[in-house]
């Protein structure tokens, strides 16, 4: 049987291994269900409060992993979310490679959704990247993603909870202008998803410098996707959309921007394949299946039957009435000397 945290939660495999602590596959005794549940590897108090300020955003939409929930116990913090299950947009690119135009639009699209919901309640989630773009299993059908990861999100207008000068986010998906230290703004969302955009298109991620791919311009709608990767990755905030709304705008008004078949080739159709490993050993779909766990090998020889003692009447070992009848002797004998 796996570690039980909190009473509730039964860590049975992990799942990944990130900068801030580990996700694992946990079975909620109380609910009935796998979780992926999120362990703090490191008990220092920076850390730790991002980690516990990640539950608390609680935003409710089809494109955003809300945590359901959070245990602390000793010096170590545990914080469930919904398992799922196809991966992540970084999976998905060392899969395939570059994506088809309405592949890689489509994902865009999900993320500003997404965003645009959290940005409406007053967060920038400040770490827009492949990997915190999960997906859900979908084989061969359209994709569904969902933001996740917001143990790096503020609230607009919000005091600052490290120093100034320290940058908050992944280098190569940061806007230009968090590196000069402004407040967070839902433009820097919007640079890092022109970013990723960009990347499932060439299947190059952006260099730590900043230093981005040249866009793609040859086929369907190839110029005017690029433009709208350049819109989105512009080095100036007054020139990029200032919101996931506006840049949502900006990518359904590319031609064919619906079309998920836009760009593919029918020999190499994208798939989102399921990238959670087979439960282990004593594990089924409904929870710990105890009676199928392998029981231990039976020992090779048996040991010796242990003969317990004999007792008289009154309960004592025969060993110990002599002992006391010998001391009783030698004391009648010594007042007759």
């Amino acid at each position: 049987m796996g570690e039980v945290f909190g009473g509730r939660y039964e860590l049975v495999d992990v799942l990944a291994a990130g900068g801030m602590g580990t996700v694992w596959r946990a079975w909620d005794h109380r609910d009935h269900a796998y979780r992926a549940a999120k362990v703090l590897r490191q008990a220092n108090s920076d850390s730790l409060l991002r980690f516990v300020r990640e539950t608390t955003w609680q935003v409710q939409h089809p494109h955003v992993v809300a945590p359901t929930g959070w245990i602390g116990e000793d010096d170590r913090v545990l914080f469930t979310m919904p398992l799922v299950t196809g991966g992540s947009v970084a999976d998905l690119l060392g899969d395939f490679g570059p994506l088809p135009a309405g592949w890689a639009i489509e994902l865009a699209r999900q993320a500003l959704l997404g965003l645009d919901e959290v940005h409406g309640a007053g967060l920038v989630h400040r770490d827009i990247k492949p990997a915190n773009l999960l997906l859900d299993a979908t084989g061969r059908a359209a994709p569904h993603l969902l933001l996740s990861d917001f143990g790096a999100a503020a609230q607009v207008g919000a005091p600052r909870l490290t120093q100034v000068d320290r940058v908050i986010g992944t280098p190569g998906y940061l806007a230009p202008e968090q590196f000069r230290g402004a407040d967070p703004e839902p433009a820097q969302d919007v640079y890092a998803v022109g970013v990723v955009l960009l990347q499932t298109l060439t299947g190059r991620p952006p260099a730590t410098d900043g230093t981005l791919p040249t866009p793609p311009v040859t086929g369907p709608s190839g110029p005017e996707l690029a433009e709208v990767v350049a819109r989105l990755t512009c080095p100036d905030p007054d020139r990029r959309p200032e919101s996931a709304r506006a840049a949502l705008a900006l990518l359904d008004a590319v031609p064919n921007s619906g079309d998920l078949t836009l760009g593919a080739d029918p020999d190499n159709p994208v798939e989102v394949f399921d990238h959670v490993p087979q439960l282990p050993e004593g594990w089924g779909p409904t929870g710990p299946s105890r009676g199928s766990r392998t029981p231990p090998p039976a020992p090779t020889q048996q040991p010796p039957p242990q003969h317990k003692p004999v007792r008289t009447p009154s309960g004592a070992p025969p060993l110990t009435w002599l002992l006391l009848a010998l001391g009783v002797l030698l004391v009648v004998l010594a007042f007759a000397l």
